[in-house]
């Protein structure tokens, strides 16, 4: 018997989210060990993709509200890429919002049924990049 398609897809991005929420927590011990407080000011960047451009330019649109962002098709047939910054601006984080805006990505990215990738956080002041795509969360 084949399983429901949308349980299917629910499972997918739960395994997502718990993973981002690990790598969050990692990142954000690193950042703490390189000398990041809550008070640091972080450049951030972030990547989504999808496979519907009307549901990625919707994305696309929504967080625009709040970062520049970018689409952009992928070699791959068919999907597109959503990138975002906060640049030229900056933002200071706690542990707490930086774990809670990683939840919102992976929800908003899943409401427009795309994915929530990768994010990188550069603190001028400490001559340091943070990136999420090195983690291994598995």
């Amino acid at each position: 018997m084949l399983d429901d398609p949308q349980k299917t897809w629910d499972a997918y991005y739960d395994r997502i989210k718990g993973r981002r929420l690990a790598e969050a927590a990692l990142l954000w011990g690193e950042m703490e060990a390189a000398g990041a407080t809550e008070e640091s000011v972080f450049a951030l960047d972030f990547a989504l993709f999808g496979n519907n451009r009307d549901d990625v330019d919707n994305l696309s649109r929504q967080l625009s509200e709040h970062y520049a962002t970018k689409v952009s098709a992928r070699s791959e047939t068919n999907y597109w890429d959503v990138k975002g910054t906060t640049r030229p601006g900056g933002i200071c984080l706690t542990k707490d919002q930086h774990a809670a805006w990683v939840e919102f990505m992976v929800d908003v990215a899943r409401s427009y049924a795309c994915v929530f990738s990768g994010w990188t956080l550069e603190a001028p002041a400490l001559g340091r990049t943070f990136q999420s795509a090195h983690l291994d969360t598995d």
